[in-house]
């Protein structure tokens, strides 16, 4: 059996990335405020450059059966880097939200299969037939 390929790294190459992460970090948006809106069914997202994001709680994992009063109960954790429903023992991280990862690889999965599902699905208006004009 081959041996597996080890990297090496040293510590100025270690110090180095940790550098630059620390220059790109002020860059990075940060929640402020979450909250839970029951009029849209969605996850509201303020971050600290003043954008507001909505996502529909359907699509976030571990929400969907939730209650009202445990969906209103969101601690913003990690510097704001994350979100955090105790009672519910969920936690989503921002940046991954923000890029539409909603869950799990699996949930994720789900999603995009029942999503196709609904784009094959031919509604009412597409079935009549157009005639063209002249």
């Amino acid at each position: 059996m081959p041996e597996p390929a080890r990297v090496l790294v040293t510590d100025a190459e270690i110090d180095a990335a940790l550098g630059r992460a620390r220059e790109y970090a002020k860059y990075a948006r940060k929640v402020v405020k979450a909250s839970y809106s029951k009029s849209t069914d969605s996850l509201r997202i303020v971050l600290d450059d003043g954008a507001t994001y909505s996502v529909p709680r359907s699509l976030i994992q571990g929400l969907h059966s939730a209650t009202q009063k445990e969906l209103n109960r969101i601690q913003v954790v990690g510097g704001g880097t994350g979100l955090l429903w105790p009672h519910l023992d969920v936690a989503h991280y921002v940046p991954g939200l923000l890029q539409g990862v909603y869950g799990s690889e699996k949930w994720m999965t789900a999603l995009y299969r029942q999503r196709r599902k609904l784009t094959l699905v031919k509604t009412r208006r597409d079935s009549k037939r157009r005639t063209p004009l002249l």
